[in-house]
C-alpha cells in the first residue's frame, strides 16, 4: 500500500530546484517491448505480443490498468495489426551464475497506429517527452548503502525493469568520488534535501527521488521517501513482502504522480490559438511545425498567421490551456514570453531552438 503526503519546500530548496536543467528528454524505446517466450509458436507468440502490447498501453497512456473495452479488447486480441517490426533472439537470462539464454520476443509498434488507438479509445494520453528522475535509493541491511548506477542486483534490475514497464526515465547515481563526497547512506535517511539537491545538480534531472528501503522487525520489507520538483515534495511510503514489491510499488507511486501532471484527457478536441516569437528563418518555422505536430497531445496544427519574428498557429488539443501551457514549457523548447503577464498572454511563447 503506497501513502502519499505533499508538502512545499523550503525557499532556499525551491531556488536550487529552479536552477537544475528543465527540459524533458524524448524516450526512443517508448514503443519497444522485450517479452520471454518459451518457444515461437502462434499460442506462445500471441500471448507474448498481448502483454507487450498492454506494456506500451500502459506506458502511452499513464494508466497501470488498461480498461477492457470492445475496442481495446479486439486490439490486444489481435496486436499484430499495430507491429512496426518483431524478431526472436536469444539472450542472457540476467541471473547471476546462470550462462543459460532464454528466448526474447522483441517487438516494436507503430507510435501513429497505437496513438490513433488511444484517442479512439478515449484513453488519456502521455508525451513521449519526459523528465528525468535521479534516484538516490538507500538500502538498511546491516550498513546502509546508496545504490550505483553499476550495481547489477536482482532487486536493482527490479527498479530498471519497473521504470522501463511504466516509461520512466529512472537514472541511477554514479556514487563516484565526488558522489561519496556529498551523499551517503545516512544522507537519505535522514532527508537532507538541500544537500541531495545540490548533489544533484551535475545530473541535470527535472525530478530528484530519495527512497531509503529497510525490513522491520517483523520481516515486512519497507520503502519510504520524496519526489522534489520546483520546490513541491510529495512524501510516499510503502510495504510488501519483498524488496522486489517495495520497489515497484514506490516506481508506480511515482508515475501515478507524473501522470496527474502531464497525461492529457479529453473527449473532445479543441482549437487553441498560440503565438510563437523568436522565429527567424524558414529553417526555425519548418522546426517549429515539426516539433508541434510531433506531440502526442497535439492532433493537428494549423497555422493561421505569420509576421515578423512572429507566427500564430491553431493546435488542436484534448487538453485544457492550462495543462497545454505546462506541458509546452515542460519540455524547454517553447517558454513563457517574460514581456507578457496577462492571462491573454499565456498563449504567448518564445522559440528556444529544436529539443
Amino acid at each position: 500500500m503506497v501513502r502519499l503526503f505533499v508538502t512545499r519546500l523550503p525557499a532556499l530548496l525551491i531556488l536550487i530546484c529552479s536552477c537544475l536543467e528543465l527540459r524533458a528528454d524524448v524516450i526512443d524505446w517508448l514503443y519497444d517491448v522485450e517479452v520471454p517466450v518459451a518457444t515461437q509458436s502462434v499460442s506462445d507468440t500471441r500471448a507474448a505480443a498481448a502483454r507487450a502490447f498492454s506494456t506500451v498501453l500502459t506506458r502511452v497512456t499513464g494508466l497501470k490498468a488498461i480498461p477492457r473495452n470492445p475496442l481495446l479488447a479486439g486490439a490486444l486480441r489481435n496486436p499484430e495489426r499495430f507491429y512496426a517490426r518483431y524478431r526472436f533472439v536469444r539472450k542472457e537470462s540476467g541471473v547471476k551464475n546462470n550462462v543459460d539464454h532464454e528466448m526474447v520476443f522483441e517487438v516494436s509498434f507503430d507510435p501513429r497506429a497505437v496513438q490513433d488507438l488511444v484517442r479512439s479509445a478515449a484513453l488519456p494520453i502521455w508525451s513521449a517527452n519526459r523528465p528525468r528522475i535521479l534516484a538516490w535509493i538507500a538500502l538498511e541491511e546491516g550498513s546502509s548503502n546508496v545504490v550505483a548506477s553499476d550495481d547489477t542486483s536482482p532487486w536493482v534490475r527490479t527498479i530498471r525493469a519497473r521504470s522501463r514497464d511504466r516509461g520512466l526515465l529512472v537514472q541511477l547515481p554514479l556514487m563516484d568520488l565526488e558522489d561519496h563526497e556529498r551523499i551517503s547512506g545516512s544522507t537519505i535517511l535522514g532527508g537532507f534535501s538541500e544537500q541531495i539537491l545540490r548533489a544533484s545538480e551535475r545530473y541535470a534531472a527535472q525530478y530528484v527521488l530519495t527512497t531509503r528501503i529497510w525490513k522491520d522487525a517483523g520481516g515486512l520489507w519497507r520503502g519510504a521517501g520524496a519526489l522534489m520538483f520546483e520546490g513541491r515534495q510529495t512524501n510516499f511510503a510503502h510495504e510488501g513482502e519483498t524488496i522486489g514489491e517495495v520497489c515497484t510499488g514506490v516506481l508506480d507511486a511515482v508515475a501515478d504522480e507524473l501522470v496527474q501532471r502531464f497525461v492529457v484527457f479529453g473527449l473532445h478536441t479543441e482549437g487553441v490559438s498560440i503565438w510563437v516569437s523568436g522565429i527567424t528563418s524558414a529553417l526555425e518555422y519548418g522546426a517549429l511545425l515539426r516539433y508541434l505536430q510531433s506531440l502526442e497531445f497535439i492532433d493537428r496544427v494549423d497555422v493561421a498567421e505569420v509576421s515578423v519574428n512572429q507566427v500564430r498557429m491553431v493546435v488542436h488539443t484534448r487538453s485544457t490551456l492550462g495543462r497545454l501551457s505546462e506541458l509546452l514549457y515542460s519540455d524547454g523548447v517553447l517558454t513563457k514570453d517574460a514581456n507578457k503577464n496577462s492571462a491573454f498572454d499565456s498563449n504567448q511563447y518564445v522559440w528556444r531552438g529544436e529539443p
